[in-house]
């Protein structure tokens, strides 16, 4: 498990808010070069009115956490309601609106992945994902992998490599009051999750 504490995840302005990277794989590639596989993040739209970032060759999954947002892929309108997750071509051209946060995943097209909000005091996860991220947007939480524990802080992420596919029991425990779990799941290869 890799433990990135909320201080050392970097953060950067986009055209409509800012962006905290969360974890980008391979650890050493580059959201700027858009030479990834796949990247976790954390957004703020602070504008009415914006324009995503084009990234041709990648499929995002965004999640809006404290209002829904409108987005416009040229054709349509989507309304994409608080908690609930969306897929979209990353080259396509979206413009969103309304003000918000939210969560993404950014994949190249030999990953899948889903988004999860939790908003339980305990869960246990049951996952065969390749590569898990739990991102705590809550109170203090325990988390507990083959007696292993550890303790996350508000906006604290925790990875899990699973690339051997093992069937996983993931515990988490939120200690303080506020409940509220991000869990990203990504799986290399064409099947959908």
């Amino acid at each position: 498990m890799l433990l990135k504490r909320a201080e050392n995840c970097q953060t950067t302005q986009w055209s409509g808010g800012k962006t905290t990277e969360l974890y980008i794989f391979p650890e050493k590639s580059s959201y700027l070069e858009k030479n990834f596989d796949f990247r976790f993040s954390f957004a703020t739209v602070d504008v009415k009115l914006s324009k995503f970032t084009s990234l041709p060759g990648y499929k995002r999954i965004l999640m809006p956490l404290s209002n829904s947002i409108e987005l416009n892929n040229g054709k349509q309108d989507t309304t994409i309601q608080v908690g609930n997750a969306y897929e979209f071509d990353g080259g396509t051209p979206i413009e969103s609106k309304g003000i918000s946060t939210d969560v993404n995943v950014m994949l190249n097209h030999e990953f899948n992945g889903q988004i999860s909000l939790i908003e339980e005091e305990n869960k246990v996860v049951k996952t065969s994902m390749d590569y898990i991220g739990v991102f705590n947007l809550g109170s203090e939480i325990e988390l507990e992998l083959k007696n292993e524990k550890l303790v996350l802080f508000p906006k604290d992420c925790v990875i899990i490599d699973n690339a051997n596919g093992e069937n996983l029991n993931v515990n988490l425990n939120v200690v303080g009051d506020v409940k509220r779990i991000i869990l990203f799941e990504v799986k290399k290869g064409d099947e959908a999750v």
